[in-house]
């Protein structure tokens, strides 16, 4: 078993510049001089001390990504310059599909240097899948689609960069999807760009309100320096083992490269996460039931002060020292990070999870998309994002599956992953239904009890008899206005508690959106058993894969403002 290996913190350098370039040699040296030299300093001031201080404790590397179209030109230039770095990634993205944009490139040898480029990105995004000539015939028509799809290029580019070198004369752009017109994108969208050309390079928009930060940089330190243990990784990747390819009946036929490239590979890095997400749960769960609890203690301490003189000064010293520890408790679960690291560890886990069943079937996983009414919960720069994808991005390319071995996968796929989760999602609805119940009854015990308090209080306040025979059990009457307003105090505060224990645990949301996710699950599991054939095969499990992400993804929005009030 491969042991865990550190996340690096990424910057994402795109590019975007002229294909006839003078001196080649000399605009590459001068993009890795200005890289070097300006990208960290076009960070706030803040996000600079984080990544000078995470490169100092060496927990975290500092590294960076190229994003790049590989066009001839400045586009592989600049690929190069960032590449020098031997830890340093590349990423492609493609206009078109290959064989038409092989089409723009003049020579043989241009040809070959695109090719040895791409082979050093693992998996390559194609902005257009099919071939022009399949969507236009005529020449004009050919010739527009192109320049649409060079403009969406540019424009995936500056959306997907944190900064953008730009190799350009500062001329207008010659047609459409040019240098200049992509330029300006950048700076609508405010995004840095560092221009190069001629033997200079310069900052077009120094500002620190670019939307560049490094707050992804602090998560992705925080788990690569989550004190787990060597053993304790390695007896839960050994559980993850057993439950994946020991105990299931389907599993024998399971190749033994398949087992020890996922349990060296994915394993690790799931166990990582899901450990996190689970201690940071036992924290966020522990300390909002804890101090719910003493809310509704500390208010019946201050009853008893005001109801009973000769408690005064103990009622209020117990209300002071449990109030202390309330705070106390909700800084702790705040500085510790307990509920935003469950949710996002929990978020990536989930998501590795459901990448080790793509990979053992040798199909990719869809990249995490942020959808636009995500922006608040999610977001490009999430590292969860940037995690998952240098996670998969370590993994050779997956070749998919034979015609044989789809048939093995397929029932492997359907005990093991969607029944699985199919008997999840019921036992989660059970248990989330009966702890709401539960709640819900204790509230039902309370809100009549205080109200007949409320009753016989008012009754004994207006009803009680006067005379030689009622000062005889004054006592009486004083005991039992004390603890009937005793009772009218403390047990609002009980009810209160009960509610935002239910708010807190969100039980009624979850136990419907478990509910609603068996019969989906259901079903596809049904079309999944009539899956002979490869094509249609993998086509179910990128559904399947889809309704997880979107299920987890819609789970972080939920989860992610559920918040511990203690007022």
């Amino acid at each position: 078993m491969a042991d865990f290996e550190s996340i690096p913190y990424r910057i994402r350098i795109g590019v975007t510049g002229h294909r006839k370039l003078d001196n080649p040699a000399a605009v590459q040296a001068l993009v890795k001089k200005a890289i070097d030299a300006e990208v960290e300093k076009l960070f706030p001031e803040e996000s600079r001390r984080n990544i000078e201080r995470v490169r100092r404790a060496g927990t975290t590397a500092i590294s960076f990504c190229v994003l790049s179209p590989l066009a001839e030109g400045a586009d592989r230039l600049v690929a190069r310059a960032v590449l020098t770095d031997p830890d340093a990634r590349l990423d492609v993205v493609l206009p078109l599909a290959l064989e038409d944009y092989l089409e723009d490139f003049a020579t043989e040898e241009s040809r070959k240097e695109f090719e040895e480029l791409l082979g050093r990105s693992r998996k390559p995004v194609f902005l257009r899948m099919r071939r022009i000539q399949d969507d236009r015939r005529d020449p004009g028509g050919q010739a527009e689609l192109r320049r649409d799809a060079y403009s969406q290029v540019g424009r995936y580019v500056v959306d997907h960069c944190d900064v953008l070198i730009a190799v350009w004369d500062g001329q207008p752009s010659r047609g459409r999807g040019g240098t200049a017109e992509i330029v300006q994108y950048a700076q609508e969208q405010n995004r840095p760009i560092i221009r190069v050309w001629g033997d200079s390079f310069e900052v077009l928009n120094r500002d620190d309100n670019n939307g560049l930060d490094a707050s992804a940089l602090d998560a992705i330190d925080r788990f690569n320096r989550q004190a787990i243990t060597p053993d304790e990784r390695a007896r839960y990747v050994e559980s993850l083992d057993r439950e994946h390819f020991e105990k299931p009946k389907t599993a024998g036929d399971i190749p033994a490269s398949v087992r020890e490239f996922v349990n060296a590979c994915l394993f690790p890095y799931y166990a990582q996460a899901s450990i996190m997400a689970k201690e940071s749960q036992k924290r966020f769960y522990r300390a909002g039931k804890f101090i719910y609890v003493l809310c509704a203690a500390a208010v019946g301490s201050a009853a008893v002060g005001v109801l009973f003189p000769a408690l005064t000064w103990a009622g209020f010293s117990v209300e002071l020292v449990l109030l202390i520890i309330i705070w106390l408790t909700l800084w702790q679960a705040y500085r510790k990070h307990s509920h935003q690291g469950w949710i996002e560890n929990r978020f990536l886990a989930e998501r590795i999870r459901c990448g080790i069943f793509m990979a053992i079937c040798g199909v990719e996983p869809r990249p995490i998309e942020v959808l636009p009414y995500m922006g608040h919960s999610q977001t490009v720069n999430d590292w969860t994002v940037r995690v998952f994808d240098e996670i998969w991005d370590r993994l050779p390319a997956l070749a998919g599956c034979s015609q044989g071995e789809c048939r093995i996968l397929n029932a492997y796929v359907r005990e093991v992953w969607i029944g699985d989760q199919v008997n999840f999602h019921k036992g989660k609805k059970e248990r989330e239904g009966l702890a709401r119940k539960r709640l819900a009854k204790a509230g039902k015990i309370v809100l009549p009890t205080t109200i007949a308090a409320a009753a016989l209080h008012l009754l004994l306040l207006f009803w009680w008899p006067t005379g030689t025979a009622a000062e005889s059990v004054q006592w009486l009457h004083q005991g039992l206005h004390q603890g009937l307003a005793f009772i009218a105090l403390l047990f609002p505060a009980i009810a209160a508690s009960l509610a935002g224990m239910e708010a807190h645990r969100e039980h009624l949301r979850l136990e419907k959106r478990s509910a609603n996710m068996v019969p989906q699950l259901e079903r596809l599991n049904r079309q999944m058993a009539s899956a002979t054939d490869p094509q249609r095969f993998e086509s179910l499990l990128q559904q399947v894969d889809e309704i997880m992400l979107r299920e987890t993804q819609d789970w972080l929005m939920l989860m992610r403002y559920v918040e511990i009030k203690a007022s």
